[in-house]
């Protein structure tokens, strides 16, 4: 048989390549590096767009058309691997780099390249293969961005069978549901659906396996730890390669919070709406620039104005014309400024035909970009509030006034001790007639200005009362014939007497001071006659009533009235504001001294109890009184009434800081036979009784003294002696001593002005009080 010739033999073998390179697919070369011969097999023209034999490889240093189709970013990596192959004895190598394709474009090769070596080891041939595998990279990118995508996603990503097995479970679904996905992949999706919800989930499989999709916007699911949660649910089918539905991938995104905020947001919408509805304020809305752009119902309906009177900025005429300039003023600051708005003043009342004070508060609504949208404001009704401040600004007048007229009164006590005293004095010496007359102008003089004290004490309600349980209608009636006298032939009593009415605890002279007091004024009040009328009258006052008179002490409770009123004159606002304070008077001069009424206020407030005046003019005046009611089992009997004494031999410690008030205290006293020892203040008292030849049988101590006043003096005495008797004197009442804590309630205790015979008397008592306990 004859033998082919090789030049057939060589033409099948490069058949033979060229069908293995269309058989793959590949772009493949050999190339012969002993004779520099290259032969290509493959798809060159879609490769490079040239022929087998253009596609030259070159020398060492070139690359030909290969080199100039290879990305320029790419090349010198591509010719490192080739040569570091061919230099270190490697049997093959593979590379990916980017090839341009023929429009311009660029697609990814994969080269391998397998190394043919001599006995010696030197490289004599290569045989290499391209592979386009572009599609291949650009499906893993594909895969990677989507895995990326689905493991960092907000929303849960899950993939289930078509019967609910899951299959897949993102990191965000193991967030919003608690199950980590070792817990869930191959469970039921049953586990997260309530179970009333089953035949429904069940629906949406059976649309999915119809090739159907299904987009829920809020339905419940269960988390790991039981909770329920909403959800919006976006669910598509899952087909295989051939295009056949396998399953479902479902995106689930927790709006529990969004759907929370959108009840809230509704919830806070209807809660404004009720609010503008029920609110008794004025709630308006004004432009950007600060004026009404649209009609203000609210507005309307409190003042009266229409659309066309208080659109712009005409609502300001409804405010009283002297608070148009301060609140417009006020109003323009807040605009320029884009600041809350607050202002204060007297609008205008439709419905009470009058102007009332109000508080307007405004806030600048903004847009999302920043910018000024518009203004949201309340007018609201402050005439209540306005009055309850203004008494309580009274009163804080009337409690300043108060300290001062006790203080004043404490001087006066003191120095009408030492007048009364002296004259006292005098009068027990002098045999002259026309002297003694004097003398008794100046005491008559001083009894006029104690009693004057005693009124500035009562109103700064630091006078000593003897209150007891009393029936108020008792004291009314017993005082009724006095009224009628007081007020003359030209004026009635009436009185009006509630049956039943509860006890009260009070001083019965200082009521009938009260009474006095109110009757006097009202008789000033009628001068051409009139009626008036006593009434009283079980009340409660309860919390709504007090939190409007906004009286820190008033509590609510059941308490006696006692009203006293008049047909008389009235008064006007003005007056009323001053008509407790002492020594304001309407009257002429030398007609009045102005302490009538404060001295009621200061007997009623000392008293537990609270007094208002109304009063218009022309339309009388009217005053309440409310006494706090008390068992009738809290009354005493008022202790009797100790026999007089006069006199004795014991020695008395005397410690007054005033030097003259001291020396008519120790003239009194040695006059009736006592020793006496004197000191200025509570430490010299001290230091002497430690020196005494015998020990003070009784102690007069001043309670505000320098370096040591009555209290401390007396307790330092008491440790050597407990039993010895102590007397405190004090221009202030023992009540107010009591509350200052200077005294103890049941401590002896004399007010100045002390007169000599009744200081004589008092201490007599103590010491024989003080004698009966130590021999029982």
């Amino acid at each position: 048989m004859r033998s082919d010739s090789p030049t057939a033999e060589l033409a099948r073998a490069r058949a033979r390549f060229q069908l293995a390179a269309r058989a793959t697919g590949d772009v493949v070369w050999d190339r012969d590096l002993v004779r520099g011969e290259l032969e290509w097999a493959g798809d060159t023209l879609a490769l490079f767009g040239l022929p087998p034999e253009a596609v030259l490889l070159g020398a060492d240093e070139e690359y030909g058309a290969w080199a100039a189709a290879v990305h320029p970013d790419d090349l010198a990596g591509a010719r490192a691997m080739t040569r570091v192959a061919l230099e270190t004895g490697a049997e093959q190598w593979h590379q990916e780099y980017r090839l341009r394709r023929p429009d311009g474009g660029w697609r990814r090769i994969l080269e391998r390249a397998f190394i043919v070596r001599d006995a010696a080891g030197w490289p004599v041939r290569v045989v290499g293969a391209l592979k386009d595998v572009t599609a291949r990279y650009e499906s893993e990118r594909a895969t990677i961005l989507l895995a990326s995508i689905v493991t960092s996603s907000a929303d849960a990503i899950v993939s289930k069978t078509l019967d609910g097995v899951v299959t897949s479970w993102n990191a965000a679904a193991e967030r919003i549901f608690g199950y980590t996905e070792e817990e869930m992949v191959g469970q039921p999706i049953f586990r997260l659906i309530p179970e009333e919800l089953h035949a429904a989930e069940r629906d949406v499989l059976e649309r999915i396996g119809r090739g159907e999709r299904a987009e829920v916007a809020d339905v419940e699911r269960i988390t790991k730890h039981g909770s329920r949660i909403h959800i919006s649910l976006t669910v598509s089918p899952v087909r295989d390669g051939s295009g056949r539905i396998v399953g479902a991938s479902s995106i689930k995104r927790d709006i529990t919070e969004r759907k929370r905020t959108a009840e809230e947001l509704a919830r806070r919408e209807e809660r404004y709406r009720a609010l503008v509805t029920a609110t008794a304020a004025i709630v308006w809305t004004a432009d950007a620039g600060g004026a009404f752009s649209t009609p203000q119902a609210s507005w309307q309906q409190y003042t009266g104005q229409q659309w066309t009177e208080h659109a712009g900025m005409g609502w300001l005429d409804a405010l009283h014309p002297d608070d148009r300039e301060s609140v417009h003023a006020a109003w323009q600051r807040a605009c320029q400024g884009r600041t809350p708005f607050e202002a204060y003043g007297r609008l205008w009342s439709e419905a009470h035909q009058a102007y009332r004070h109000f508080i307007a508060r405004a806030a600048p609504v903004r847009a999302a970009d920043g910018s000024l949208r518009e203004w949201v404001g309340t007018v609201a009704d402050a005439e209540e509030h306005w009055i309850a401040e203004e008494r309580l600004r009274q009163a804080e007048r009337m409690e300043s006034v108060g300290r001062l007229a006790g203080g004043i009164a404490h001087e006066a006590n003191n120095q009408m001790t030492v007048v009364l005293g002296a004259a006292e004095f005098l009068l027990r010496r002098l045999r002259d007639e026309t002297a003694r007359e004097d003398v008794e102008h100046i005491r008559r003089a001083a009894h006029r200005t104690a009693a004057i004290t005693q009124q500035l004490l009562a109103y700064s309600r630091r006078q000593l009362l003897q209150p007891q349980v009393l029936d108020v209608n008792d004291v009314v009636t017993a005082l009724a014939p006095v009224l009628e006298r007081a007020l003359g032939e030209t004026c009635r009593v009436v009185l009006r007497l509630a049956p039943g009415l509860g006890p009260v605890k009070a001083d019965p002279g200082q009521l009938d001071q009260v009474l006095l007091n109110l009757a006097f004024n009202a008789r000033d009040a009628m001068a051409g006659g009139g009626t008036l009328a006593v009434e009283t009258d079980n009340v409660l006052l309860d919390e709504s009533y007090v939190l409007g008179k906004q009286v820190q002490s008033l509590v609510p409770g059941t308490y006696a009235m006692l009203m006293v009123s008049d047909t008389g004159r009235g008064m006007d606002e003005a007056t009323l504001r001053h008509v407790f304070e002492p020594f304001f008077t309407t009257k002429g001069v030398g007609e009045g001294s102005g302490l009538g009424l404060s001295t009621v206020y200061g007997i009623v407030k000392q008293s537990g109890g609270f007094v208002w005046v109304y009063s218009e003019p022309g339309h009388g005046t009217a005053i309440k009184i409310y006494l706090p009611l008390v068992r009738s089992a809290d009354a005493r009997p008022a202790d009797p009434p100790r026999p007089a004494a006069h006199g004795g031999t014991e020695l008395i410690l005397v410690a007054e800081d005033q030097p003259s008030v001291r020396s008519i205290i120790g003239r009194a006293l040695r006059e009736s036979g006592y020793a006496v020892l004197e000191a200025g203040d509570g430490a010299e008292a001290l230091a002497i009784a430690e020196r005494a030849a015998r020990p003070p049988q009784l102690v007069i101590a001043d309670v505000v003294m320098p370096t040591m006043g009555g209290k401390e003096l007396s307790e330092r005495l008491l440790r050597r002696w407990p039993d010895l008797p102590v007397l405190f004197i004090s221009g202030y009442t023992g009540l107010d001593a009591v509350s200052r804590g200077m005294v103890e309630d049941d401590d002896g205790f004399m007010q100045k002005p002390l007169e000599p015979g009744t200081l004589v008397r008092t201490v007599r008592e103590m010491l024989d009080a003080a004698r009966s306990r130590t021999s029982a």
